[in-house]
């Protein structure tokens, strides 16, 4: 009752004018529908009196109760139903702006199939609840209340005799109903499932062919489809058997009418016009018997899907109330200090939960101070926690309470938007839509605010002036979803445009360069330091030409901070790994540019 209440209150009732308005078309349509047996057993009295002239009034009056129906039943339906597409259309909304302020940890642990199940096939099953199962609820009332109730003022003993069999098909119907409880249930989570196999093996098309993996993602997809399968067919079994045993028990109530009230019409104890009535009072009764199963299913499967989709809208983010302001700068960009930040991250497990988190911190007691409008380099090997490290600087998880402070104050308390708004950050699995480039690096900018100038000289600064001159369309280009249409490096420098675009206060990247040539490299690094002056940067790399210019850098490794310095301390202190990948990048850059020094000039290889 409390998760009916709080619908009610949040959703229907603002719909309450719509729903009385058309509980009286409702009313109206089961009055006109109790009424033409009425009027059909005045007609068959008046025929049986030899008043032909009667008989044609009631006949006229069938005529228009029929007609009348059809113009209330409409406008019932009507104002039943869109209140169903709206409450729909409210609950799709709250739902996206829930889930676009959960944290990361909540999408570790939730598969994304789960949750585009919730917010399609859930949502329409609530539509459903709202619009067909409320007017069927009312309807299903009304016409066995209306229609017994106008049978027994016309013969008790009759109804009683007639309405037995019903009871019992109804006593089946509810039996039926309460198995199909546990296979609508199990169905909405199979659709689920099926859902994240599609996601998946879309999302992982390109690989799959590669490794010849796509027999083993097309038989998981098979398994999740046959249990999807199976699910369905038991609930069209159930829904197919009830059909027959409906038709059936009124038919069998259609017998007892006829023979019962025949010996009673015979008797003179029932006249030929009720015992007409009677016979129109059954089809009455036995439809409304089916719309209840019908009902029941819909009210059934719609409140289970409600049930899901509070799942999702009442899932705490986990985060502590942070309403407080950015905090004032003295200086361009924000001071940022990190005091023994330790986190693990969450990992999904099988059990009651899902979810835990992993053994080993990615990070381990690291404190260190960024001064307002300094540039910081981090280095690591690989899970040394550089990524994780800006993460936490970015809010992308959320970090222990009082471990980050900005400007003196705690990072979890300051406004979340607020901080996002002061950010630029640059994750390292770019991420693209599919739309255009120009879209995609002005995504911050509202509807109508775009400058265009702005971002073309993005587009140049992240090194992406020649890859537009190839593009097809430029800056209008579409890229296709993911970006896929765009090679590696190029999705990295439309990322980093898309940084560049922004006005910041902290600038946050993370491996921006791992997939660009050196030549461009250069120009990106002269770019990014160009850019991040005035504010406050973390730059990740594990290419030492990349961090060397900057005023710092915190060397990482295996989640703790070994060494802070310039990159000639760090030369100079021996600082491992950092001193070994230095000499194993040197290496590499002279053994590059000996290979392109014996390459022929292109004149040459003309002249040849």
């Amino acid at each position: 009752m409390g998760t009916f209440q709080r619908f009610w209150r949040n959703y229907c009732a603002r719909h309450l004018r719509s729903y009385l308005a058309g509980f009286a078309f409702l009313a109206a349509t089961t009055l006109l529908t109790v009424g033409i047996p009425v009027f059909v057993e005045q007609a068959v009295n008046a025929m049986e009196a030899h008043a032909p002239s009667d008989a044609v009034a009631w006949a006229i009056a069938v005529v228009v109760a029929g007609l009348g129906i059809m113009v209330v039943r409409t406008l019932s339906r009507i104002l039943f139903f869109n209140p169903g597409r709206e409450v729909e259309y409210d609950l799709k909304n709250d739902l996206f702006a829930h889930l676009t302020t959960m944290p990361r940890r909540y999408f570790d642990k939730v598969r994304p199939g789960e949750i585009v199940s919730r917010g399609t096939n859930d949502a329409s099953s609530v539509r459903a609840l709202v619009g067909f199962g409320s007017l069927q609820v009312f309807n299903v009332v009304l016409s066995l209340v209306f229609t017994i109730g106008q049978m027994l003022i016309s013969d008790a003993l009759l109804t009683l005799l007639c309405i037995l069999p019903l009871f019992v098909g109804a006593w089946i119907l509810i039996s039926a109903i309460r198995r199909m409880f546990v296979l609508v249930r199990r169905q909405q989570e199979q659709i689920a499932t099926l859902s994240d196999r599609i996601l998946e093996t879309y999302n992982g098309a390109t690989v799959l062919n590669a490794f010849n993996a796509m027999p083993g993602a097309t038989e998981r997809f098979t398994q999740a489809n046959d249990a999807l399968l199976e699910s369905a067919l038991g609930v069209v079994s159930i829904q197919s058997w009830l059909l027959p045993i409906v038709t059936v028990v009124g038919s069998v109530s259609m017998v007892i009418v006829l023979y019962a009230g025949g010996t009673m019409v015979v008797e003179h104890g029932l006249t030929k016009g009720e015992l007409a009535a009677f016979t129109i009072y059954i089809r009455n009764v036995a439809g409304a018997l089916f719309g209840l199963g019908w009902m029941l299913n819909a009210v059934q499967r719609g409140w289970i899907s409600l049930g899901r989709m509070y799942e999702v809208l009442d899932a705490p983010t986990g985060r502590p109330p942070c309403d407080a302001p950015l905090p004032a700068r003295a200086a361009p960009g924000y001071a940022l200090s990190v005091r023994d930040l330790t986190f693990r991250h969450p990992v999904l497990r099988e059990g009651a939960d899902g979810a835990g988190e992993s053994g080993r911190p990615a990070l381990e007691g690291v404190s260190f101070d960024v001064a307002a409008g300094e540039v910081v380099g981090v280095f690591g090997l690989t899970g040394s926690g550089k990524s994780t490290l800006l993460d936490l600087v970015a809010r992308v998880y959320d970090a222990p309470a009082g471990t980050i402070q900005v400007a003196g104050a705690p990072l979890e308390t300051i406004d979340i938007r607020a901080w996002w708004g002061a950010l630029a950050y640059v994750p390292q699995d770019a991420f693209l839509f599919s739309q255009t480039l120009r879209e995609n690096i002005a995504l911050a900018a509202a509807a109508g605010e775009r400058d265009d100038d702005r971002v073309a000289a993005a587009a140049a600064d992240a090194a992406l002036s020649d890859d537009l001159a190839a593009l097809p369309d430029g800056l209008d280009t579409v890229v296709g979803e993911r970006g896929i249409t765009l090679s590696g490096g190029q999705r990295q420098r439309s990322a980093l445009a898309r940084a560049f675009y922004r006005r910041f206060d902290v600038l946050l990247l993370d491996d921006v360069l791992s997939a660009v040539d050196h030549a461009t490299e250069r120009r990106l690094i002269d770019a990014i330091y160009r850019r991040a002056a005035g504010a406050t940067a973390l730059v990740v790399s594990h290419r030492i030409s990349v961090l060397r210019r900057a005023h710092r850098i915190l060397v990482l490794d295996r989640g703790r901070l070994v060494a802070t310095g310039t990159h000639e301390e760090l030369l100079a202190r021996g600082v491992e790994p950092y001193c070994r990948v230095h000499k194993l990048q040197q290496a590499r850059d002279r053994d590059e540019a000996e290979e392109r020094a014996a390459q022929p000039a292109p004149s040459e290889v003309a002249r040849g």
